[in-house]
């Protein structure tokens, strides 16, 4: 027994440097470890495990189930939070039969799609004033100009909780295909939403700011600013999407500078599509600079509106739509 303490106090003696390095360096991974470990209140380690991606938010934490790289299968991307709202990747868009959504339309009575050259004339040949119901793309919704109560469309469901006016979803799914050709793979985290969720959405927002030590009044007029007021929000009418990729989920500017945000602002209005609230227009839209929510307008609009760096307010105006 003694013979063994002495051997033993032999060893550390000869390798007392060895034994050092190794409380180290295993104090450090300790130390690393809890950094990068999710508070067990929010999530468990089996779930971290599954490979999901969790992002802190000023609203709270959003769980994320994204697809591996390189995954040809299409999972959905799921954003996990109170709005439950589920992404869509490209192939889950291209596997829908247009025919489907045309017989859809039509047992609904509603047209499936309008033609871009589409005029208005009335019964004695002369041009008529447009109105929401005839020019349904280019209406105009901000702070000013209401959702009409009397404004009805047909919702088609692209996937899941995915919806949108069913008038383009033709053109969102070849927006995204052209992308995915691109090497770009946009997925869409906001489509159409009903009024109760739009609702939900800015009592929320609302809430944060007063939170933060604002009172109602500079709340309300804070969260408009980042939030729609329930009846003046564009996926309200499903012709607007917020656009994310896989590896960028957040909603801000930092979208500008990623693949996905450059390939919009420079291809989306062949599709339809126009950078709603863009920089340096926040005093004609009263919203935020926003580059990765997208609106429909019809292909003509978007592209001289787009080219000319524009917005929906100033194009409006110019044609007699708006005030």
């Amino acid at each position: 027994m003694r013979e063994s303490f002495f051997k033993v106090q032999q060893y550390l003696g000869a390798h007392t440097r060895k034994l050092m390095c190794s409380i180290v360096l295993g104090a450090i991974f300790v130390c690393s470890a809890s950094f990068c470990s999710i508070d067990s209140g929010t999530v468990t380690q089996d779930a971290v495990a599954s490979g999901q991606v969790y992002l802190e938010t000023d609203e709270g934490m959003v769980t994320i189930d994204r697809m591996e790289s390189g995954d040809d299968t299409a999972d959905d991307i799921e954003i996990i939070d109170e709005d439950d709202e589920l992404s869509v990747s490209a192939n889950d868009l291209v596997a829908f039969d247009d025919i489907e959504y045309q017989e859809k339309a039509s047992d609904d009575g509603a047209n499936f799609a309008v033609a871009e050259d589409t005029v208005i004339v009335d019964e004695n040949g002369n041009l008529e004033e447009a109105t929401y119901e005839d020019d349904w793309a280019l209406m105009l919704i901000n702070k000013e100009h209401h959702i009409p109560e009397d404004y009805d469309f047909e919702v088609a469901t692209i996937k899941g909780a995915v919806r949108s006016d069913v008038r383009i979803v033709p053109y969102v799914k070849d927006l995204i295909q052209a992308a995915a050709d691109d090497g770009v793979q946009l997925y869409i985290c906001s489509p159409y939403r009903d009024l109760d969720k739009q609702e939900q959405l800015f009592e929320k927002k609302v809430r944060f700011y007063i939170k933060q030590g604002y009172n109602e009044t500079d709340a309300y007029d804070l969260a408009s600013q980042t939030v729609a007021i329930p009846g003046t929000s564009e996926h309200q009418v499903g012709l607007a999407f917020d656009f994310i990729m896989e590896d960028y989920q957040q909603l801000d500017e930092g979208f500008e500078n990623t693949r996905g945000g450059r390939w919009l602002k420079e291809n989306a209005a062949d599709y339809g599509f126009i950078l709603r609230y863009p920089k340096g227009k926040e005093d004609i839209t009263k919203i935020i600079y926003e580059p990765w929510h997208y609106r429909y307008v019809g292909v003509e609009a978007a592209k001289e509106i787009m080219s000319r760096g524009i917005t929906l307010e100033e194009y409006d105006k110019e044609i007699g739509l708006a005030d």
